[in-house]
């Protein structure tokens, strides 16, 4: 009853809307606290209607329809396939023919994404046999086609493909194709897969990434079937149209092997020599050098140096850049081989060589633009060495000797950090204040005054805290300046200089607006705690109302005089082949490949703020709200556009509030606001369901495997699988009460709380009791770059969320 309450609130708001539905280690000690401790976030005070309808067994088919649809949606299959049932179980004559083809066509769709390949087979059967007229009978022969893949039955799956292409002909052909192409290869049937996977590239049958992965892919099927000119035939394809220099480079090479295994090396020569001529840097230049080399073609040994470096083939580079500088005169060298192979050496661990070669720089080309490049590398290679003192050494002689080279900001600054982390705080804060004296403005020394600051400031040495600040302040730029009159403010009310602290954090708030300092100095600016909710939250996000005033202000702003609604997509829009494509693709629960398409039609109209608006609004309509996102982003930055500044119906559409249903319920039950939920599910996804971490963390929530059988245990699903963390049902339920789990343990603390929920509780309970709580220095005491990122990334996404959202008193 919770959910659907939820669900109604957002289908009543969805239908007053005049859219119609289908058209984003630093050790610090005890300091003083400035601001009251934070206590958990109360739930907002706008509560949710309560049901004004009959219980779900007694609802009628419309709005059981609605419910599925959503359930579905969510990834809530086994309730999708028991409403649909319930539809289908009703008397024929009791529900309107149109309905209960919905519900038909939604069980199909259901049971084939559970993985119930022979109950899709059966209903989308049925569907097709009931329905023929209905435009989605094609569509369910695409969907049937691929429960029929799911089961093995290859012909099946075959027949129903072709009988789509007579169907609905000319929208997803190349897909389709490239389906029967697949089976037939099953089928051990390569000369019928070939045929396929040639109609499947034909023309512009799809987006241009996809079509030449495709390529790719029917070039080594005419390999493995011996057919070598065609698949050197589809490497120039995609040679024609292929733009990124490492790709051309790969294809290059692989075109180069195919006229080699015809043999006809002098032809597989020349591509050999373009692509190592024209990509060096890249791994098929590489490949196209070592083809070169096997056939006794002669290569400059500079030249095979540089390539063989950049592939990390470490000793042939030393190899190659050696003979090189011992058979060349010293005039005539280029000063870049022997810093190559000093580098290559390092790599290769001979540091007394490498620091040799750099040294070599030093001495006989002292007005090289490599010369102040040549002593940082000397440095580092004697700190990797375990050579800390002399590293630091070198760096300062550098910055001495050499004051006016550009790289002598780089080498104080290393040698403060080098300080730092041998325990020498003392050196460490005075080389930083030369370095912040010395180069005023540069990028080292706005970085290093602020750790010699925090530095400072956590050895309680708060005179010499306010100078490093101090000079950060008036001489660095962008997050870090804001970070610089922060912590002067901080300073400042630790003296009781209250006035001085409000003057600090207002120019603070003024640097960097939506950054994180900024943000944060406005915060202690108006005294408020970090993370406090708004009083109100107004979830009315599309009414009428909220698109009449978007509309008004992107026809004054971007000078649109096109009459009409402006959310509409455009004919160019509609009839553009990626719009339709997508779409078909869409309908037939090919998801992935569908957004592959709607992201190049995004890429396409970068540059049109109307095409954006109206891709934007579409995208969010039906649910893909990392496009929306997308599309939306690219329109207001730019034109340089704070979203802030914007309605809010176009900064919904770029802080979206995707999935309420399944939030709003969950964060009531918790008492978990709401608007932190959003700001981290839009941090760690984009609201995208599919998505997957480098740490292999899943879903909306981005919740781990380990964790969601953590999470599975304490909620007590017992038949929990990690491929369930993809269904946003279950991974926002999961994220929720994890979040949840971690403000409980941590009083509220929401700091803390997601620095656990990314970097884990233990560590977080360590950064805790460094920083003593103070959110300031709690996130300075995370060790972890991510997750110090992390928590500065979801205030900004908290602080623009409470903006849109948020009722002003």
């Amino acid at each position: 009853m919770r959910r659907l309450a939820v669900l109604l609130l957002l289908l009543s708001s969805s239908l007053a809307c005049t859219l119609p539905r289908g058209q984003d280690t630093i050790i610090v000690t005890a300091t003083p606290s400035i601001e009251p401790a934070t206590s958990l976030p109360p739930a907002t005070d706008t509560p949710i209607p309560p049901p004004t309808v009959a219980p779900t067994a007694t609802l009628e088919a419309p709005l059981l329809i609605v419910q599925a649809d959503n359930a579905l949606r969510n990834g809530d299959f086994d309730s999708a396939v028991e409403i649909y049932q319930s539809i289908l179980s009703q008397p024929v004559l009791s529900v309107d023919p149109k309905l209960r083809a919905d519900a038909m066509f939604g069980y199909g769709t259901a049971a084939l994404r559970e993985g119930l390949f022979s109950t899709a087979v059966q209903a989308l059967t049925e569907f097709i046999a009931s329905y023929p007229g209905d435009v989605r009978a094609g569509q369910a022969l695409f969907l049937r086609g691929d429960s029929f893949l799911g089961l093995s039955a290859w012909e099946s799956a075959i027949k129903d493909f072709e009988d789509y292409l007579k169907n609905r002909p000319g929208l997803i052909d190349s897909y389709a194709y490239e389906r029967i192409g697949d089976a037939y290869l099953a089928l051990d049937q390569p000369t019928l897969a070939q045929e396929n996977y040639a109609k499947a590239v034909q023309g512009t049958s799809r987006a241009l990434v996809p079509l030449l992965a495709l390529k790719e892919r029917v070039a080594t099927a005419y390999l493995n079937a011996g057919n070598a000119q065609a698949a050197f035939d589809q490497y120039e394809e995609i040679l024609q149209v292929a733009q990124v220099p490492a790709y051309r480079a790969s294809i290059g090479v692989l075109a180069a092997d195919v006229l080699a295994g015809m043999g006809n090396v002098a032809a597989a020569n020349q591509r050999y020599q373009q692509v190592f001529d024209q990509y060096p840097q890249t791994v098929g230049g590489y490949r196209a050098m070592r083809a070169l080399l096997q056939a006794g073609v002669k290569i400059d040994d500079l030249q095979r140096g540089r390539v063989s470096f950049a592939a990390e083939d470490y000793n042939d580079a030393i190899t190659a850049l050696y003979n090189y500088t011992s058979n060349t005169p010293l005039t005539q060298i280029d000063p870049a081989a022997f810093l190559l192979l000093g580098q290559a050496y390092r790599a290769a661990g001979n540091s007394s060589a490498a620091v040799s070669s750099f040294q070599t720089i030093i001495n006989q080309y002292p007005t090289s633009p490599l010369y102040g490049q040549a002593w940082l590398e000397e440095g580092r290679t004697m700190f990797l060495s375990g050579q800390v003192s002399e590293a630091i050494q070198k760096y300062k002689q550098l910055a001495t000797d050499h004051p006016d080279v550009p790289e002598s900001a780089e080498a104080l600054w290393r040698a403060g950090y080098l300080y730092a982390t041998q325990g020498d705080s003392e050196n460490s804060l005075a080389t930083f204040e030369i370095l912040g004296t010395n180069y005023k403005g540069s990028e080292w020394a706005t970085d290093g005054l602020f750790r010699g600051g925090m530095a400072a400031y956590n050895a309680q040495a708060y005179a010499r805290a306010q100078r490093l600040f101090s000079l950060l302040a008036t001489n660095g730029t962008g997050e870090l300046q804001a970070a610089g009159y922060l912590w002067l403010g901080r300073l400042y009310q630790l003296n009781n200089q209250t006035d001085l602290a409000r003057t600090a954090y207002g120019e603070a708030a003024k640097i960097d607006p939506g950054g994180y300092y900024s943000l944060r100095a406005a915060d202690l600016f108006n005294g408020q705690g970090p993370f406090v909710p708004p009083a109100k939250i107004d979830w009315d996000y599309n009414s009428p109302a909220r698109i009449a005033e978007a509309e008004a202000w992107m026809r004054q702003t971007f000078n649109i005089t096109q009459q009409g609604d402006l959310w509409r997509l455009s004919t160019d829009l509609e009839n553009d082949p990626r719009m339709i494509r997508g779409n078909e693709l869409f309908a037939v629960a090919a998801y992935e490949e569908a957004i592959t398409e709607f992201t190049a039609l995004i890429d396409a109209n970068q540059l049109n703020p109307l095409a954006l608006y109206q891709l934007a609004t579409y995208f969010s309509r039906i649910g893909l709200y990392r496009e929306a996102i997308n599309a939306s982003a690219k329109m207001l930055d730019g034109a340089k556009i704070r979203t802030e500044d914007a309605p809010r119906y176009i900064a919904s559409l770029r802080f979206p509030i995707g999935y309420a249903d399944l939030v709003l319920p969950e964060t009531q039950e918790y008492g978990v606001d709401p608007l932190l939920v959003f700001s981290l599910i839009r941090q760690e996804s984009l609201f995208e369901g599919l998505a997957t971490s480098y740490a292999q963390a899943q879903g909306l929530m981005q919740i781990i495997p380990d964790t969601g059988a953590y999470i599975a245990a304490k909620l007590g699903w017992t038949d929990f699988t990690n491929s369930d963390l993809y269904r946003p049902h279950v991974n926002v339920t999961f994220g929720i009460y994890y979040l949840y789990e971690q403000l409980q343990t941590f009083d509220g603390n929401v700091y803390a709380a997601l620095a656990a929920y990314n970097g884990g509780p233990g560590n977080s309970a360590q950064w805790l009791q460094i920083s003593n709580g103070d959110p300031d220095m709690f996130l300075q005491a995370i060790t972890f770059e991510e997750t110090r990122t992390y928590v500065r990334r979801i205030y900004e996404q908290y602080a623009s969320y409470r903006a849109i959202y948020g009722v002003k008193q």
